[in-house]
């Protein structure tokens, strides 16, 4: 079949839409994880009488690497559509087949937003560290973003990441606190922070499954009005929640994180658990504005039912509780791709969270060739999600189901690529994005 065929060597290099989205917001946890960077694993070349009209328009072979003219459509239920061109530009090393450089800019359009320009920048000095800048400038966004991770840090078994980024993203959605919120009371918001995060992860004993992380995390914020037409201002709409974000407020946070990882990927996972337990304060000793703290855990369990990884039932669960005040925008949030897939990011904000997701993937085409394999799966999926204050007051009428199926093809063991859509008490919401396991 040539489809298979042009999604693979598609997939290998589509990792650079990891950051793809035009002005990168912060994660639904607080304090975000540091992203993924796309492989530098080269696709495997097909032979030129398999590559059919389309591949041979979107990908041009170069003397040390190649040319893609990606097409881009992204659908967001904050954002809406938008969509552009991704001119991908992937340079080989001089004496081998391994990714050296990607430089992948972007023009994108949405009605709301306007045209956004964005430029990405991905090197890597070894095997398993990378660089990643990405710039971005908008009408009411902008951005400037640089990461650096290191899995082998001194060739020792320590890992470290670090990230700093400017951002201002006028994007934002909030309905008020408490799991009843409604939708009669949404508004929109920009949000625009400096941020910093350095972490250092280090195994309990060599090639351990346990791993512990110690993270730094300092950033600054000020929140105001946005742009979005045909909703009733923040300020407005919650003028004791805008007059404490009325200046721009300085969070630092220490993170300790403890990690169980028996999972054959991380981002292509077929088997095994992951168990990831945090604590983390933020005092005003320590220059915060803020005092408070916050535990959780995430728990993922993925079973398969076959040799072949055929059929997977993949689950996960997910609590967190803060304690202590924090300005609204760094209560926990559900809502979004990587909770509760039927809203939208932030659809639910409150000191506390609980949300559990199970899915079941069917891989109905597979294809082997040089030693990739791309694999085409259906999943389908149910959720259940909810905020509160506290969780002895934790109400099951407040539980917010969800169902739905996703599409994933995935590249082993460096990508993937998947369309969700999920159907809630709101109605129908739909995602896409590259490179989340679950």
């Amino acid at each position: 079949m040539r489809l298979p065929s042009l999604l693979r060597s598609l997939l290998l290099v589509s990792a650079a839409m990891v950051l793809a989205s035009p002005l990168h917001s912060q994660a639904t946890d607080p304090v975000p994880d540091l992203e993924l960077v796309p492989s530098r694993e080269m696709p495997k070349a097909t032979p030129p009488e398999e590559v059919p009209a389309f591949l041979r328009w979107l990908l041009h072979p170069q003397k040390h690497g190649m040319m893609l003219n990606l097409p881009m459509v992204d659908t967001d239920p904050n954002r809406g559509v938008t969509y552009g061109v991704m001119p991908i530009w992937v340079i080989q090393e001089s004496s081998g087949d391994r990714i050296e450089q990607i430089h992948a800019p972007s023009l994108t359009y949405n009605s709301d937003f306007g045209p956004t320009p964005t430029y990405r920048y991905f090197y890597y000095p070894k095997d398993d560290a990378s660089l990643a800048v990405r710039t971005a400038v908008a009408k009411f966004e902008h951005e400037v973003m640089g990461q650096y991770d290191d899995k082998t840090f001194k060739d020792t078994e320590i890992s470290v990441s670090l990230l700093a980024q400017w951002n201002r993203d006028a994007s934002q959605r909030y309905y008020g606190r408490g799991p009843n919120s409604s939708q009669r009371h949404q508004t929109n918001y920009t949000e625009e922070y400096i941020q910093y995060l350095a972490s250092v992860g280090v195994p309990f004993t060599p090639s351990s499954h346990w791993r512990a992380h110690l993270s730094d995390w300092l950033t600054a914020d000020k929140i105001s009005d946005g742009p979005l037409p045909g909703l009733t201002a923040f300020s407005t709409q919650f003028p004791k929640s805008s007059q404490a974000a009325s200046g721009r407020e300085v969070i630092h946070v220490e993170r300790l994180t403890v990690d169980y990882d028996t999972r054959d990927q991380a981002l292509t996972t077929s088997r095994g658990a992951y168990l990831s337990v945090f604590d983390e304060f933020s005092a005003k000793d320590l220059g915060s504005e803020e005092e408070y703290s916050r535990h959780g855990i995430d728990g993922r369990y993925f079973f398969p039912w076959d040799e072949e990884h055929t059929h997977v039932t993949a689950a996960q669960v997910k609590f967190e509780q803060l304690l202590g005040n924090a300005p609204f925008w760094l209560e926990s949030r559900m809502g979004g791709k990587y909770s509760l897939r039927a809203y939208g990011d932030g659809r639910y904000t409150d000191r506390g969270i609980m949300v559990g997701n199970v899915e079941q993937r069917y891989i109905f085409y597979r294809s082997k060739m040089a030693a990739v394999t791309t694999e085409f799966e259906v999943a389908p999926f149910l959720g259940l999600g909810t905020v509160f204050d506290h969780p002895q007051i934790m109400q099951g009428r407040y539980a917010r189901p969800v169902f739905g199926s996703a599409v994933r093809a995935v590249a082993r063991p460096q990508i993937v690529g998947s369309l969700d859509i999920g159907v809630g008490q709101e109605g129908v919401a739909v995602f896409m994005d590259v490179n989340y396991s679950f």
